[in-house]
């Protein structure tokens, strides 16, 4: 199972992180690997069915959201392809200039996958998720950031 976690600074507070971490619905309109989300529930503590494009292929999951608003969110597979597990959760910490975002997951594909395209796959997605959600994040409340 690959462990990959990654901080960063956001300027907005955690609140407004929050929301948008937990606006699940939007995820493709500012995440490029995201094809489709689809929620059931209302709030942070959906299920959410993604449909994601790993570069060689489409691939389908399913995760049950869970919140402690504003400070963590995390998250458990409860279906998917090629995947045996992923959790993980975003931590959420008000410092001076914004929000310490800290994004970890836990990953484990299917017995066919090597194990270090979990590593990969893991490791290698952090800085590119972290950058989009804080030029998401940072764009949408410019108040916040400036």
């Amino acid at each position: 199972m690959a462990h990959a976690s990654r901080s960063i600074v956001i300027a907005v507070t955690p609140e407004q992180l929050f929301d948008l971490i937990a606006d699940y619905r939007k995820y493709p309109e500012f995440l490029p690997e995201v094809k489709k989300t689809t929620v059931e529930g209302d709030g942070p503590d959906a299920t959410v069915h993604y449909e994601v494009d790993i570069k060689a292929t489409l691939i389908k999951y399913t995760l049950k959201h869970r919140s402690q608003r504003p400070a963590r969110l995390e998250w458990e597979m409860t279906k998917g392809q090629m995947m045996k597990e992923n959790k993980g959760a975003w931590t959420l910490k008000a410092v001076p200039g914004g929000t310490e975002a800290t994004y970890s997951i836990e990953l484990k594909l299917g017995a066919l996958v090597p194990s270090f395209i979990e590593k990969v796959l893991a490791e290698t997605s952090l800085p590119g998720l972290l950058s989009n959600f804080k030029a998401r994040a940072e764009k949408l409340h410019p108040k916040a950031s400036a």
